[in-house]
């Protein structure tokens, strides 16, 4: 059996397997009194008749986001992040509310749902993609999710009562710790905790959504996508609930979903349609790769891809697109080879396909092939994110300093961009180990700590590496500043920690 640990005000809480009840009462807002502060968030105190400036704002969607990748939730490939972040902000651009700092992150998580925060923080569950038919559905619930933020729904409830909306924020979080991978188990719990949901909660959500609705759906037609696409997911949403009988999806939980509201959209979003919009190839190949990145089961997604009933339905090239991925992720490498072979001879532009033949390569341990393939990649698109982080992981897996070299020098740009990404400043981490800088290596693996929560492990490593005797001056000046920075985070959650043991 799965067990979870996180803390909950001055709590230890345990989930084990499908115990979705806990996870559930913070969701529909049955407030036990220990869950009014969870790790990593700011103490806000009794916010009633507050206004949240925008610096404890961010303060709390950066500590919500880095308590999300202390469980491994995140989703961190590059190919996927790049995607589903380019049509996000897409859809920021086309609210015209550019001045709010957005952060978009997609966890592996197999429940349909999406969450925002106040700060700017949209998190959407990987199963979500995986339901929706077309990139305008996607982009429709994201499009809600920046309108929840840009009107300040969440902002303003934590305003009058942090205590009641504190807990629908996280309780997302506790939801896919508690259910990960848990199935009917984790669902049950929750269907049965729908009779807690306060009606004044529910009479405030539905305002708030209708409005979300409502601004949401003219930012997905000024982008360019199809306004209807909101709509239309709603109404699979509600099929999927009434198919389901007693196990609603979760999106259900924190996005009530009538008849009424479906056709309001849909009638939004009739007078703002103009022409066709076309299916997005970009996303149909991401969703695939979705799909086989967070398979617990490739043999049976092999079967899956290769049923002829359904492929009568799919688009083929996203068909065989993620069959070549699970393919070779199972070691059936030629197959992969001449399935990518061949979708990239008749789209020869299309760059997952030559990433995808890249990847084989590297599978097969023919980084010479693979590295050429990168650089006309990269002598086409220089500096691109994607093809970058591809090419520093072929650097790595040779294992040769001249190799890590390399990767920094790939990776050096990036870090100035992104930062802030974990993944990317671990891959850093391994390069400059590799290229013999065990000091910048110590301090991009002391960022990615950081940026995944794990502070002490951070500090630590911070400590170690400032103790060493052969520092110069701008070294030692560097980590004492990002120490002195740390300190105060440090010191709270330790305090916290240790409040938590004495509960």
């Amino acid at each position: 059996m799965i067990s979870h640990h996180f803390n909950a005000g001055s709590q230890t809480i345990r989930v084990r397997g499908g115990l979705g009840w806990l996870a559930l009462l913070w969701l529909t807002g049955a407030t036990p009194a220990w869950s009014q502060s969870s790790t990593d968030l700011p103490d806000l105190g009794d916010s009633s008749g507050r206004v949240l400036s925008a610096e404890t704002e961010r303060e709390y969607s950066d500590g919500l986001l880095r308590q999300l990748r202390n469980y491994g939730l995140s989703i961190d490939d590059a190919e996927l992040v790049e995607y589903y972040e380019t049509l996000a902000n897409r859809l920021v651009q086309a609210s015209g509310r550019t001045e709010t700092r957005f952060h978009f992150e997609m966890i592996d998580v197999p429940v349909v749902n999406a969450f925002a925060s106040p700060g700017g923080l949209v998190v959407t569950f990987s199963e979500l993609m995986l339901q929706a038919d077309n990139e305008s559905e996607l982009a429709g619930v994201l499009s809600h999710e920046i309108a929840h933020v840009t009107q300040r729904h969440i902002a303003r409830a934590m305003e009058s009562s942090i205590e009641d909306v504190l807990p629908i924020l996280i309780g997302a979080v506790a939801l896919a710790v508690a259910t990960r991978g848990q199935g009917d188990g984790g669902q049950a719990a929750m269907a049965g905790g729908i009779a807690l949901m306060q009606q004044r909660q529910i009479n405030f959500t539905r305002d708030n959504e209708h409005e979300a609705d409502r601004v949401g759906i003219q930012t997905l037609a000024k982008a360019g996508f199809d306004p209807t696409g909101m709509a239309d997911f709603f109404a699979k949403i509600g099929l999927l609930n009434r198919t389901q009988g007693e196990k609603p999806p979760e999106y259900l939980q924190s996005h009530p979903v009538t008849t009424t509201r479906i056709a309001e959209a849909k009638a939004r979003a009739d007078k703002l349609r103009v022409g066709t919009q076309q299916t997005s190839l970009d996303f149909a190949l991401m969703r695939e790769r979705l799909r086989v990145l967070t398979s617990r089961e490739l043999p049976a997604l092999v079967r899956y891809y290769k049923d002829s009933k359904r492929a009568r339905d799919a688009d083929k090239r996203a068909q065989s697109y993620g069959l070549a991925l699970a393919q070779s992720r199972l070691g059936a490498h030629a197959e992969a080879r001449e399935a990518l072979t061949l979708l990239a001879e008749g789209d020869p532009r299309r760059l997952s396909y030559q990433l995808a033949l890249a990847e084989v390569d590297r599978a097969e341990r023919l980084f010479d092939a693979a590295d050429a393939r990168y650089q006309h990649l990269l002598a086409e698109r220089p500096g691109h994110r994607v093809i970058s982080i591809a090419y520093a992981r072929s650097q790595i897996e040779r294992n040769t300093p001249a190799a890590g070299k390399r990767a920094v020098d790939a990776l050096r740009a990036l870090i100035r961009s992104y930062g802030d990404d974990p993944s990317l400043q671990e891959l850093y981490a391994r390069a400059n180990q590799l290229a013999g800088d065990p000091v910048r290596a110590a301090e991009a693996y002391a960022q990615s700590f950081f940026l995944r929560g794990k502070y002490e492990d951070a500090m630590h490593q911070l400590e170690q590496t400032a103790a060493r005797n052969d520092l110069d001056y701008y070294d030692r000046a560097r980590i004492d500043a990002q120490i002195a920075r740390w300190q105060p985070v440090v010191l709270r959650e330790r305090k916290r920690a240790e409040d938590s043991d004495r509960g």
